[in-house]
């Protein structure tokens, strides 16, 4: 068996192929058992071209460049390649980001050392415009998820998730804490590593901007998805979210409210400190 299933999912990144690829090449481990696919989502630039090009420099088991119809979302795009994976353990990476030389040495060598765990995530480098820190995330907190994502979209997981049924879905721009839920349903256990393994740019093409315009439709969908992993009174509200009741806000941004937000919520629209 393949030892990695590396799955690009690809729309106008031409202009960042050479970084993306070339942080790959520079991988501390080998990629020789590593299988690699290329999945363009109707790109109009030159990532084609720039594909066909890597596919000839690395030295990789596989590499495969897919061309799906368009579907505008990575979810779908995701799904694609991972349909026809067949490593042990499987990454999605955008290329707009850019492995650090260790990402998968250290992540592939936690999963080899430790079969109970099966999803390895990292804190990462966040660049952006005038700005640039390290995102240090929390070590895993199964409650954590039922409010906000706190697993990178970039975890390397073993193949058995997936097999499990387990897909990125098309109803939410949360796309990969949706995901990441379905995992810990199926029994899923996560490891969390703390050093930034990988630098995620921040810039106006990122898919993460329009999610975040969708927030409070999108984390309604995560719930209503799950509705096993939620509180009754969770679900309720995203239903009633999704129904555009008045009564029944986005709140913050990447936040799912609690059971007692909920509540405090509506003791305030009784007292008639807030409409509904």
């Amino acid at each position: 068996m393949t030892l990695l299933s590396l799955i690009i999912p690809n729309y106008n990144y031409g202009r960042f192929a050479d970084r993306f690829f070339g942080s790959l090449a520079a991988q501390t481990m080998s990629l020789r058992d590593v299988e690699v696919f290329f999945i363009d989502d109707g790109s109009s630039d030159n990532s084609l071209e720039q594909a066909r090009k890597w596919a000839g420099i690395l030295e990789c088991s596989d590499f495969k460049i897919l061309t799906p119809p368009r579907s505008g979302r990575p979810g779908p795009v995701r799904n694609h390649g991972l349909a026809q994976a067949e490593g042990k353990y499987l990454l999605c990476f955008d290329p707009d980001d850019e492995m650090r030389p260790k990402f998968l040495e250290t992540s592939i060598g936690l999963l080899e050392s430790k079969p109970k765990v099966s999803i390895v995530y990292s804190d990462y480098h966040e660049v952006a415009p005038g700005e640039s820190f390290i995102r240090n995330l929390s070590d895993f907190n199964p409650s954590h998820l039922r409010v906000q994502n706190t697993v990178a979209s970039a975890s390397i997981y073993r193949r058995e998730l997936w097999d499990a049924g387990i897909r990125y879905r098309e109803n939410t721009s949360y796309e990969d804490w949706d995901y990441w839920v379905q995992c810990l349903m199926v029994g899923g256990k996560f490891q969390h590593v703390a050093q930034p393994l990988y630098i995620h740019h921040v810039h106006e093409s990122n898919f993460s901007l329009q999610a975040e315009k969708e927030d409070g439709v999108a984390k309604a969908h995560i719930v209503v998805n799950n509705p096993g992993f939620f509180h009754k009174a969770v679900v309720g509200w995203a239903n009633d979210h999704l129904r555009g009741r008045a009564h029944a806000p986005s709140f913050q941004r990447g936040y799912i409210p609690t059971p007692d937000d909920l509540q405090k919520l509506s003791n305030m629209i009784r007292k008639g400190e807030i409409s509904s």
